[in-house]
């Protein structure tokens, strides 16, 4: 989910899909399937490992990079995403995250994610901002 309303630039919160996540329930920390696979039959099966995973994070950054200069996603500067965290869960209806049609509640993602996403606008220049609970 992106955020960026009445905010110097963007930032991105991710998910993973994990094992069990239904969009009603969050599902655990496993990763769904055989994990996902990064470099070199490197293997992440977690979504806890994956937050400190260098391959992985460098993947999903890559990836933001690549969509921020896509002109067809991203048509301005204003709608990059400039710093993103992976979040330890998916979104879910259980959680409150999403409706019971699978619509993202965004002033409750927001709420619940708050430290976060603060410090992602307060951190330096890393785009990966790691995640901490409080």
């Amino acid at each position: 989910m992106m955020v960026g309303d009445k905010r110097k630039f963007n930032v991105a919160l991710v998910t993973l899909k994990a094992k069990g996540a239904t969009g009603e329930m969050p599902g655990g920390d496993d990763l769904e399937g055989e994990g996902l696979c990064i470099y070199d039959g490197q293997t992440t099966n977690t979504i806890s490992a994956a937050m400190d995973d260098k391959a992985l994070i460098k993947a999903i950054t890559d990836a933001i990079i690549a969509t921020n200069n896509d002109p067809a996603a991203v048509p301005m500067n204003a709608a990059k995403v400039q710093k993103w965290t992976l979040l330890p869960r998916d979104f879910s209806t259980s959680t409150g995250e999403l409706t019971p049609t699978l619509k993202t509640k965004r002033k409750v993602v927001e709420d619940l994610h708050h430290d976060a996403i603060e410090r992602m606008y307060s951190g330096g220049k890393d785009a990966y901002i790691k995640y901490q609970s409080n």
